[in-house]
């Protein structure tokens, strides 16, 4: 190897190891991952070395851009433990660049010389340093650029879309394969324009594709993406919303019955105040729950309760009132679209279906209602509580006569 040899191979070296330093770092932003010099060397070492070998060889320029590929895909892959997909198409990207811009730079230098560009074959003796050198130092600006502008974190969430990285890669592929083509015009030992035109040409199209490849797929991966985001958004809301009805129902329900309790009654008189209207409220009480209780056990208590509270729910709803469990054997149902006689007619009937059901002991409720002016509702409790008393009263008596 002579001087000149010798120049070629180290100015080709730094700018092939500066070009790989930034592609790395624009990997490892990808992956976040830092790389260690040492493992950045030995990547560059490889590689090098291979086009070193290439050279001596005199491989067809196709072969040694071939297995630069392959290199390259496997040194992503070892360093940063991406898939294969994710791999080569950062090493297709990266070698589409740089074999654009080598192509476009030897087909410019051809026409200023005024040389055949089989001149820049893969020999260690041709005049090919200068493109080479030239395609590698815009590759270093051009991956530089990248970093400084985050593209890599707009990358990062396309490699993560496994459909728009098959199309970008894909097309990465034929944008390769035309590039590969276009290496076979190397052999030509002609000096045609046509074909140094066609390389600059050709070098300017594979580039433009690529970029348009690289806009399409990352709108793709960011609809994707915002998607997605939309549809955690959503399921967190939902979630949220469950968490929130579930802790609503703990707070304001009755768990034996599953009515509102008396929390959520208390909060829906002041709601029924700040309207201003008129109500009918109705104070209940379970008659002998103590004596059920004693006698068969709080069990039985509770299906007694349970009984009550459904078939009061039944009546409730019927009318379009709201009701509650007011407290151990009382409940409350308040509205204000029904008058006096129509609830106490609705609550004589709930006395008779409780005392027609199958039962060990007598059952039945007592109540009281009123209406009045909902904003003085404790005096409407009150006068609903004794009226109930009363009826309760009256029912002690009639069962001590009987």
């Amino acid at each position: 190897m002579d001087g000149n040899n010798l120049i070629q191979v180290l100015i080709t070296a730094v700018s092939y190891y500066f070009f790989s330093n930034e592609f790395f770092k624009f990997s490892a932003e990808i992956r976040r991952k830092p790389i260690s010099g040492r493992l950045h060397f030995a990547c560059f070492f490889f590689v090098y070395l291979w086009f070193f070998i290439a050279s001596c060889l005199e491989l067809p320029l196709v072969v040694n851009w071939f297995i630069f590929l392959i290199l390259l895909g496997l040194e992503v892959r070892l360093a940063f433990s991406f898939d294969l997909l994710v791999s080569y198409g950062l090493a297709l990207f990266c070698v589409i660049m740089g074999l654009a811009l080598n192509v476009f730079f030897r087909s410019l230098t051809s026409i200023l010389l005024n040389i055949p560009v089989s001149t820049f074959d893969n020999a260690l003796s041709s005049i090919k340093s200068f493109p080479i050198f030239l395609g590698f130092t815009a590759m270093i600006f051009l991956m530089y650029g990248l970093r400084r502008s985050h593209f890599s974190a707009q990358l990062e969430r396309m490699m993560r879309y496994r459909k728009s990285l098959v199309f970008y890669t894909w097309t990465e592929v034929f944008i390769y394969l035309f590039l590969m083509i276009q290496l076979l015009a190397y052999s030509q030992s002609g000096n045609e324009m046509g074909i140094k035109t066609w390389g600059i040409k050709s070098a300017v199209f594979s580039i433009f594709v690529l970029v348009i490849t690289i806009i399409y797929s990352l709108r793709v991966a960011s609809l994707h993406y915002y998607m997605e985001k939309q549809h955690e958004i959503r399921s967190r809301l939902i979630q949220e919303k469950q968490d929130i009805n579930k802790l609503w129902k703990l707070a304001y329900t009755d768990m034996l019955t599953g009515l509102n309790n008396r929390q959520l009654f208390e909060k829906r008189l002041e709601e029924y105040a700040g309207y201003g209207s008129c109500i009918t409220l109705s104070f209940i009480d379970v008659n002998g729950l103590k004596t059920t209780n004693d006698q068969f056990g709080h069990l039985e208590g509770d299906v007694y309760l349970i009984d009550v509270s459904r078939i009061l729910s039944e009546i409730s709803s019927r009318l379009n009132m709201d009701l509650f469990r007011y407290g151990g054997d009382e409940f409350v149902m308040m509205g204000n679209g029904v008058n006096e006689p129509e609830l106490a007619a609705a609550l004589e009937q709930a006395n008779e279906q409780l005392k027609s059901g199958p039962a060990r002991y007598p059952r039945s409720i007592s109540y009281g209602v009123v209406r009045g002016d909902c904003t003085d509702y404790p005096s409407l409790i009150a006068e609903a509580d004794d009226q109930m008393y009363q009826y309760k009263l009256k029912y002690y008596e009639k069962m001590a006569r009987s």
